[in-house]
This record gives C-alpha cells, sequence and structure tokens, in this order.
C-alpha cells in the first residue's frame, strides 16, 4: 500500500506528526510519503496556484517527506498526478490531510484545506480519502499541546484500520477538545463559525457542529461528484 499524507498546517505542525505516526503504527509495511505547504495555508478550500503542477517546487526535507511552495489543492495535483516524484512505481492507494489544527464542520468544509484535499482526491482522482481535524483552543492557559491533541491522538488509529474500500465518498473526522462522550455519525450542519449570524435556524442538534460542541467526535460523509473515470 501507498499513503499520501497531506495537510495544510506546514511541516512542523504538531497533528502531521502525531497522523505520521499512527499511519506508520497500523500500517507498518506501506509506502507512506508526507507532501505539505512549506507555510500554512488555512481556509484556502480548493484554491490553486496559477501555475502547471510541474512548476510548483517540491523540496525533499526528509526521507519520504516533501515541502511545496502550493497551496493544499497543489499538493493533490502534485502528488496524485505526478506520482513518479515520489514512488518507484504504482500509485497513491489513500490520501490522509490532516491532523489540521481546528475543527471542520458546517459550511467550513467548503473553505477547508483539508477537507478540500479529500474531496480532490476522490472525486479527481478516484482515490480513498479520510480527513482528520481537531478542534482546539486558541490562547487557552494551562492547556498544552499535548493535551489538546490528546482525543486525536488516541483515536486516529482507531479510524485508520477502518478506512474502507470505497472510493466514491469521503469521511471528514472531527475529534472534540477533551474526552469524547462517543462517536457519531451526522449531516454537515448549514452553518459557519466564521459567519455566525447566518442561517442560525440552520444548526440542528443533530448536525456536525452540535454534535461535536456536545463533545462527541463527527463523522460527516460527504460524497462528491466522481470526475475521474467518467464518461
Amino acid at each position: 500500500m501507498n499513503i499520501l499524507i497531506a495537510n495544510d498546517d506546514g511541516p512542523e505542525a504538531y497533528g502531521l506528526g502525531l497522523l505520521q505516526e499512527a499511519a506508520r503504527m497500523v500500517y507498518p509495511e506501506a509506502r507512506i510519503v508526507t507532501l505539505v505547504p512549506r507555510l500554512g495555508q488555512g481556509g484556502q478550500g480548493l484554491a490553486i496556484t496559477p501555475l502547471p503542477a510541474e512548476a510548483l517546487t517540491v523540496e525533499q526535507i526528509a526521507p519520504d517527506f516533501y515541502v511545496c511552495d502550493g497551496k493544499p489543492a497543489d499538493l493533490m495535483y502534485v502528488g496524485l498526478g505526478l506520482s513518479q516524484r515520489f514512488l518507484p512505481q504504482g500509485q497513491f492507494d489513500l490520501v490522509l490531510p490532516g491532523v489540521n489544527h481546528g475543527h471542520n464542520v458546517g459550511m467550513d468544509v467548503f473553505h477547508s484545506g483539508t477537507v478540500g484535499m479529500a474531496m480532490l482526491a476522490s472525486a479527481f482522482f478516484g482515490v480513498r480519502a479520510m480527513a482528520f481535524s481537531q478542534q482546539i483552543e486558541y490562547g487557552a492557559t494551562g492547556l498544552s499541546t499535548d493535551a489538546m491533541f490528546r482525543t486525536a491522538a488516541e483515536y486516529v488509529p482507531y479510524f485508520l484500520t477502518d478506512v474502507g474500500r470505497d472510493e466514491s465518498f469521503v469521511r471528514n473526522v472531527n475529534f472534540p477538545l477533551f474526552k469524547p462522550k462517543g462517536q457519531r455519525v451526522c449531516d454537515v450542519s448549514m452553518y459557519s463559525r466564521f459567519r455566525p449570524h447566518l442561517v442560525v435556524e440552520n444548526r440542528r442538534e443533530h448536525e456536525d457542529v452540535a454534535q461535536l460542541e456536545s463533545g462527541y467526535i463527527t463523522v460527516s460523509i460527504l460524497r462528491p461528484m466522481m470526475v475521474a473515470g467518467s464518461e
């Protein structure tokens, strides 16, 4: 198996190291390649750099670890479209973006580089993908990074053991800040934490925003329209 790990937070991100470690533990025989933007690129959604993928600078900084001078979506066009740069043979079988520093639920999935990469991998390249994000509390006193990512550290391996074989949908997984009450498969709420005054009435209790705030791990099933191989 060939696995591509990516993020939109850059090469030093805590959540990236956590995901790399979990993937190596669950898939010890896999070829695991990491490709991330040189600088953090949060909130870019599916935006791309207006250059051919071949023209984007890619630098190897460690074995199977690369940085790219591009946006999150660029990473998919480079990593999946030009996989010969990173693999001696074959293609990537699984894309794992994350673990993002901050949750991606509700309408914010449309602005998320983390979720956008998973959607692009599935919809355009036909590759299985699962996106991971951790709810965090910026400026929290007495709460270390280790503590904020404790839920993700504990549960990411569990989700990696069940990535499924269907590339026609993406699982968007969000971990609550504190010990989870359980797991919920949720619809995406028509609510944005960045635009809370809009469609407030659409913030429903059974959907992902409210369930994450209530302390549940949320899994939303996103079904992008398949492009690769369509007639």
